[in-house]
């Protein structure tokens, strides 16, 4: 049972993209930092048993030990505590990148569907508010959303005790449509603590370069548009990094559905170049062990960019600028842009890869600064909602 001295009770519901290790290792982060603070009620509801040991969640956190809807356990608590001063009552929202699904194929029976599912949400949480739950979310980006979502959106930020966003391209679209609230909280990812583990996924003596990429900036892209901007980039990505820095390649995956699409770009490059296919999925346990060896790595997954900075590697983004926002954004308060490559122009590529090979070590210290600069503010900030903003 939850301890009747603790001054903080807080309910989460980490329910996530299984398969997608930045997911995992966000919401493990979330956990790790709200631990700090209070007694964890997490529902583990229809989670993968390996999910909830990956998250180490133990079992007086694990919320079916109440045998009660999760959302009513959450009034329950909330009820009790009107009755008494001694807990804060906190329900956190998962972190992630926030959008508008699209509606356009929807009937009128999934479309009404959806909207009601929508009025539920808000109603709960209108509920929580009222009955004292404060209601948080840390480490999203937002947008698009469409104009019911907009609504929604500005309509659940009034209801939240801390409403943020990661970078300050979805500070201005949340101030755009009428959210004035709104602070910056970092991506989860920076706050991750990394130690090396005993078990090397590659044995190599020499350093390396990863390649690792999705198939699309965005799930509902052209894949085949994109490959035909993406490949002529990489082909001189590669002959850099093999032939005039004289490096390995490595190409890695991190997520289970983009396995196929690097075995690909595998094979494009296997019979030229040194190049290993690493032929499983990078988990928590050997993350480290392979990107912290990585001289650079090369990707259009945010959270495979993220982890190579935590784990000192140096990120190169190579994407669409004009499209993939969730990099963009984040690389641009980071003020990492001079490691972004853009697909849709490769007229500097070779003079963008030249100045990286040059400043290797400025660029390295610089990524130290920035990490720590973003440990400190997200520390801060969590300290501040959950133990004094009002106390």
């Amino acid at each position: 049972m939850v301890n009747e001295q603790t001054k903080n009770i807080i309910f989460l519901s980490p329910q996530t993209q299984y398969e997608n290790l930045g997911d995992l290792i966000i919401i493990k982060v979330l956990l790790d930092n709200l631990r700090k603070y209070g007694n964890l009620v997490i529902n583990e509801k229809d989670l993968p048993e390996w999910f909830c040991q990956e998250l180490e969640i133990k079992q007086d956190e694990r919320a079916s030990k109440y045998r009660s809807k999760f959302s009513l356990l959450v009034l329950k608590f909330a009820l009790k505590n009107l009755f008494s001063s001694k807990n804060k009552i906190y329900y956190i929202l998962t972190p992630g990148h926030r959008f508008s699904v699209n509606t356009d194929n929807y009937n009128f029976g999934e479309y009404l569907n959806y909207l009601n599912k929508k009025i539920q949400s808000l109603t709960t949480y209108a509920i929580f508010k009222i009955l004292g739950v404060r209601i948080c979310r840390f480490g999203v980006s937002i947008g698009p959303f469409s104009t019911i979502d907009e609504i929604a959106e500005k309509v659940q930020s009034n209801l939240m005790y801390f409403y943020s966003v990661r970078d300050t391209k979805s500070e201005t679209y949340a101030k755009k449509i009428g959210i004035n609230k709104v602070k910056i909280f970092p991506d989860l990812a920076w706050l991750l603590k990394v130690n090396t583990t005993n078990n090397n996924l590659v044995h190599f003596n020499n350093e390396y370069v990863i390649l690792s990429f999705r198939e699309s900036t965005h799930s509902f892209d052209e894949s085949d548009t994109y490959r035909r901007n993406l490949f002529p980039i990489l082909d001189e990505i590669v002959k850099t990094v093999c032939n005039k820095w004289n490096k390995k390649l490595l190409v890695s995956y991190q997520v289970d559905m983009d396995y196929e699409f690097n075995k690909e770009i595998y094979y494009r490059y296997k019979g030229d170049y040194n190049v290993t296919f690493v032929d499983q999925k990078i988990d928590s346990q050997k993350m480290y062990d392979l990107y912290s060896r990585a001289y650079m790595i090369f990707s259009n997954r945010l959270h495979v960019l993220m982890f190579a900075t935590v784990c000192g590697s140096i990120p190169v983004a190579v994407v669409d600028k004009a499209r993939h926002d969730k990099i963009i954004g984040i690389f641009s308060d980071a003020e990492l842009m001079q490691q972004v490559v853009d697909i849709s122009s490769s007229e500097h590529i070779l003079d963008l890869l030249n100045n990286i090979e040059v400043n290797t070590e400025v660029i390295k210290k610089d990524l130290a600064l920035c990490l720590e600069k973003y440990q400190t503010a997200g520390d801060t900030t969590f300290k501040y909602v959950m133990a004094e903003k009002m106390k």
